[in-house]
């Protein structure tokens, strides 16, 4: 079951990724739609934090994700990952603030663009496999009792 979640980690932390590369803000006029993805502020010489807040987010989520998939009883790569996630959603949500201004003042030409959504979430997936820490079934079962009738069995000869 930690799979499972670590899975869903891994997808969220390749989610944030993708999003940090697609239009965060798109601006249209004249049938003709361009976008700024975070990347394109990241590369920019006055760029905002959000930005690398979120791009952050998603490395340490994903290699959070690995180590976990790697080592599930371990729990520290499991925070890891949940401070992965909370760092994609962080930067993602203060994105969504500091856009939005500029948004309210030129409606009819700028809107949010996709890849802030699927950062915000690909943060909220991430997020989200860190309940794989807490699993502690094995095919619905409960691993104490599946070891405690490991060790009966192994008692009576079996």
């Amino acid at each position: 079951m930690k799979r499972v979640f670590g899975v869903i980690g891994l997808m969220g932390g390749i989610l944030v990724l993708v999003g940090i590369f697609t239009p965060w803000i798109t601006a249209s006029f004249w049938r003709i739609t361009v976008g700024s993805s975070a990347w394109d502020c990241i590369t920019e010489p006055a760029s905002e934090t959000y930005c690398y807040l979120a791009f952050a987010g998603g490395i340490v989520a994903i290699v959070g994700t690995l180590c976990a998939l790697a080592i599930p009883r371990v729990k520290l790569p499991w925070g890891i990952l949940a401070t992965g996630g909370i760092l994609a959603i962080a930067g993602s949500a203060w994105a969504f603030i500091d856009i939005s201004s500029d948004i309210e003042a030129y409606s009819d030409i700028l809107s949010y663009g996709y890849g802030l959504y699927l950062t915000l979430i690909g943060g909220i997936l991430s997020l989200a496999g860190v309940l794989g820490l807490f699993s502690r079934t094995t095919h619905g079962r409960d691993i104490e009792q599946n070891t405690r009738e490991a060790a009966e069995r192994t008692k009576r000869g079996e």
